[in-house]
């Protein structure tokens, strides 16, 4: 008889996994007009802890986007410095939601993320400013 142990962690775990439009932290409009919606699962943002983020990337329908590929990198413009992780998309959890992993803020100021985005061979970016 086949266990059933993991189709019950999935169901105990799924509704961590889908996502939650009222925990959205930013929204941003992408270069190509899609629409960026980023939900931290540290929040509020604090100084000097790794950090998730979820993405939720959608056409101007709303549709999710899927299959995207992200590049994520960033820094304290005015500190003339980058981020002190290398943080990255590690997978799609669901249609058009990806798990961006490894964000960490070392300090208080004004942050700049940029997102390089690849939906097969066409290129868009976004670009994220926010205080902490």
């Amino acid at each position: 008889m086949p266990s059933r142990l993991p189709l019950a962690l999935a169901l105990l775990f799924a509704p961590a996994l889908a996502w939650n439009e009222a925990q959205t932290d930013f929204t941003v409009i992408t270069e190509g007009g899609k629409l960026l919606a980023i939900s931290s699962e540290l929040s509020p943002l604090e100084i000097n802890r790794m950090h998730d983020w979820r993405l939720r990337l959608t056409d101007g329908a709303g549709a999710p986007v899927t299959g995207a590929r992200f590049e994520v990198q960033g820094g304290m413009p005015e500190h003339d410095h980058g981020l002190p992780t290398l943080p990255e998309v590690t997978d799609e959890l669901e249609p058009g939601v990806y798990l961006l992993q490894g964000l960490r803020f070392h300090m208080p100021g004004r942050w700049l993320i940029e997102f390089g985005i690849r939906l097969g061979e066409d290129a868009d970016g976004a670009s994220l400013e926010f205080e902490l």
